[in-house]
């Protein structure tokens, strides 16, 4: 972590209060579950949860110290504030300030992860990976870029961050906190349109990065050629750079996007042969939970779990991967896409319609339509596994595929 971890220093930076001794931690924790000895316990508050409840377990654990809202009547050294999440934002601004690497943020409607993930290994290969972070996992809301910005070392010389947004105003704050030198978006998709409304709105709000972006470096963006107004004036006296929207597999358009804004950001072109050969090992090695992750299951069934998210774009997108298998059967279990507003049902109808053309049986979890084909069954979530099992076998595949809030990990164990 880029700061002194003496209590007195936190305290200089956060404005809070230290009651009792003076003392050094290990690290910040929020989660008595893998709190360690020596550890920062910080109690933030959540819609479901709040981390002063915990207090008294974390110093069971060895909480050294801890990060409160409340008086606390414990005999452990304490930091006071008015709001923990304030705290942490403070601590996190302090880090990127004192973080001297290159940093390079990615957005985008699908493929935020995964491009993250390729980024670093390419980075990586460059310069070595003790001199590359990459945000963990897919920490990409306000939380998650603290948390990260938490992680930085100082023999970090690059680091990747994805970025997300849920809401109008996310992206615009998480990159002005982030301050990166350059930006990527790798598409304008038909995601979070409950609250950006339509592709408009989410060109709008993901196009925010750029703004953000130092006055130097490199904007990325793969996007419809109506949106090249909004993404001009978002750029507006900064590199812009706008990549073409082959028919390529989903890898194959990140790794290039990857490629694209580190070629630019090193002002130096890859050879061809060393990309190639790049190329297939990351291929082989990359792996990000819950997105076109192959698995085997029982009875040596094919199944490809894309349960982390959904929307009607990164559908498309797995079905079009699906189709490059070649299996006897192929089965859809589809799960309902949330954040899609008043355009829900129809948007859900064209992802059904088009499912067709790929699967041979398409299993609707949870949801109701008006399509109906002999190909097509609606079920609920406690059905899945009763109606795929009898198709397990080494001669069939079974995409997993839903938004976050379905939770269709839990069929695919079932499964």
């Amino acid at each position: 972590m880029l700061l002194d971890k003496k209590l007195s220093k936190i305290v200089k930076i956060t404005n809070s209060k230290l009651y009792g001794e003076d003392l050094v931690f290990n690290r910040i924790s929020t989660d008595t579950r893998t709190l360690k000895k020596g550890d920062l316990f910080l109690a933030l508050k959540g819609e479901n949860f709040d981390g002063h409840d915990f207090i008294e377990e974390a110093i069971s654990k060895g909480a050294s110290s801890i990060v409160s809202e409340r008086d606390l009547g414990f005999k452990i050294s304490y930091l006071k504030t008015e709001n923990n999440l304030i705290f942490l934002k403070k601590l996190a601004e302090q880090i990127r300030k004192n973080f001297k690497g290159t940093i390079f943020a990615i957005t985008g409607s699908n493929g935020k992860t995964s491009t993250k993930e390729i980024s670093f290994l390419i980075l990586s290969h460059i310069f070595g990976e003790k001199k590359v972070f990459k945000s963990p996992k897919n920490w990409n809301n306000e939380l998650g870029l603290y948390f990260s910005l938490l992680e930085l070392e100082s023999s970090h010389h690059y680091a990747v961050f994805e970025i997300g947004t849920n809401f109008p105003g996310e992206i615009d704050a998480l990159s002005k906190l982030l301050k990166p030198h350059h930006g990527l978006i790798t598409n304008l998709g038909r995601s979070h349109l409950e609250f950006l409304t339509n592709l408009e709105g989410v060109a709008n709000e993901k196009s925010e990065l750029f703004k953000n972006v130092h006055k130097t470096g490199f904007c990325l963006v793969r996007a419809h050629d109506k949106f090249k107004k909004i993404l001009l004036e978002k750029a507006k006296g900064k590199n812009l750079i706008f990549l073409t929207n082959d028919k390529k597999g989903i890898f194959d358009l990140n790794f290039d996007a990857s490629i694209k804004i580190i070629e630019a950001a090193l002002n130096q072109v890859i050879p061809k042969l060393e990309k190639n050969k790049l190329k297939d090992n990351i291929k082989k090695i990359i792996k990000v939970p819950g997105r076109m992750e192959q698995k085997i299951g029982p009875k040596k069934t094919t199944i490809i779990d894309d349960s982390y998210n959904a929307n009607p774009d990164s559908f498309s997108a797995a079905f079009k991967e699906i189709s490059k298998f070649n299996f006897k059967k192929k089965i859809c279990v589809m799960g309902k896409m949330g954040e899609l507003g008043v355009n829900s049902t129809q948007l859900h109808d064209s992802v059904i319609k088009e499912s067709l053309s790929y699967f041979d049986l398409i299993f609707c979890v949870d949801f109701e339509s008006k399509i109906t084909d002999k190909k097509i069954k609606y079920i609920l979530k406690s059905e899945v596994q009763k109606h795929v099992k009898g198709f397990f076998g080494i001669d069939t595949l079974i995409l997993f595929k839903a938004s976050r809030s379905v939770k269709m990990e839990s069929v695919i164990k079932l499964a």
